[in-house]
């Protein structure tokens, strides 16, 4: 969920993975285990009252292949800590009309250089690509000390990015697909978990267990962050982790017998110790052993691999959208996020 490459060091990143080896795919399960249903408890903290979007849309360049757009709103969710507006490049692919919409989730920071090759050729082939820029609530201290709290701001912002998208007639709100990376692919796995408009998603670098790949990560700004927290209210890292994982209700691991395996394929790096590689199979096997891209990277040196993921995830979000009408989860009628009841709560 961290720091990257500039475009020119993965010069020197191609040269040493020429020697390192290639990625390889690890198969789904032939039999998958059987789906849950999203109970409604788990869903009804991330519900909200439905509201029109008011965006404003700048168109930045026409190209060949896709017109660039940037857009932003104020989420117009009434408990919102994060008086910022949401905002987002949109990238619209030249003569489709209504375009399934592909989701970009970005690394921490937002640092969108490494993402927007994604965004791109997924536009050139087809689909509206959309980078929504990421936010911390505060910092990252904050979000060790409430994790839940983040999940909940992060999965309803971008759900309202697909409010958004339901508004727009040029998009196709029917066929949604999410891609992300580290942190983003934390986010991408969340808000499939939890809005059934997600036909298909990519969570890359991502893990079970948060609260261990806070305490465990050797990322430099959550390894401080964590310790900075555990100073600050002076206990172990072991009692810190504990203290996390009885605040997180939504925790990836409680979430992942609810997707639908089918319909995630996921990227692991094997030598990743900044989102650890054994956390990442673990989501894997905790997800019903879905199709997953292995690399023979770290965390930082899996950008290398940028071309040919794209492809590879193009390809899976072109098959998946071929079977229509189906999600990555199935919620509960009785929850407000089941498809048809708006997001509203109290009704």
């Amino acid at each position: 969920m961290f720091s990257y490459p500039t475009p020119a060091a993965l010069l020197a990143l191609l040269a040493m993975l020429f020697v390192s080896g290639c990625a390889t795919t690890l198969p789904g399960d032939a039999a998958p285990r059987d789906v849950g249903v999203l109970p409604a408890a788990l869903a009804e903290a991330f519900c909200y009252p439905g509201a029109a979007v008011d965006a404003t849309i700048e168109l930045v360049e026409t190209k060949r292949h896709f017109r660039f757009y940037e857009g932003r709103f104020d989420s117009g969710l009434p408990d919102d800590p994060d008086p910022a507006p949401i905002t987002f490049e949109w990238y619209q692919p030249a003569g489709v009309d209504r375009a399934p919409v592909a989701l970009v989730l970005p690394i921490l920071n937002g640092r969108k250089h490494i993402v927007r090759p994604f965004a791109t050729y997924f536009a050139k082939h087809g689909y509206a690509a959309i980078i929504v820029d990421s936010r911390q609530r505060t910092t990252l201290e904050a979000d060790i000390l409430e994790p839940q709290a983040a999940i909940l701001q992060a999965v309803r912002r971008h759900r309202r990015v697909l409010d958004w998208a339901e508004s727009e007639p040029s998009l196709d709100a029917g066929r949604v697909v999410v891609f992300g990376a580290s942190l983003g692919g934390f986010n991408a796995f969340f808000l499939s978990a939890l809005d059934e408009r997600v036909k298909a998603v990519v969570p890359a670098l991502a893990a079970a267990d948060l609260p261990y790949v806070f305490a465990n990560s050797t990322e430099n700004r959550i390894a401080e962050a964590f310790t900075n927290v555990r100073e600050q209210l002076d206990i172990s890292g072991e009692a810190l982790e504990s203290r996390m994982r009885e605040r997180l209700d939504t925790d990836t691991a409680a979430l992942a017998p609810y997707l639908d395996p089918d319909r995630v394929l996921m990227v692991v790096a094997k030598r990743d110790q900044a989102v650890p590689a054994a956390k990442q199979l673990e989501l894997r096997e905790l997800l019903g052993t879905p199709e997953a891209i292995q690399l023979p990277t770290g965390h930082v040196t899996a950008a290398a691999y940028v071309l040919y993921l794209r492809r590879r995830i193009l390809e899976f979000f072109d098959t998946t959208l071929e079977q229509p009408g189906l999600s990555v989860v199935t919620i509960s009628p009785d929850s407000c996020l089941a498809t048809g009841r708006a997001s509203i709560i109290g009704e």
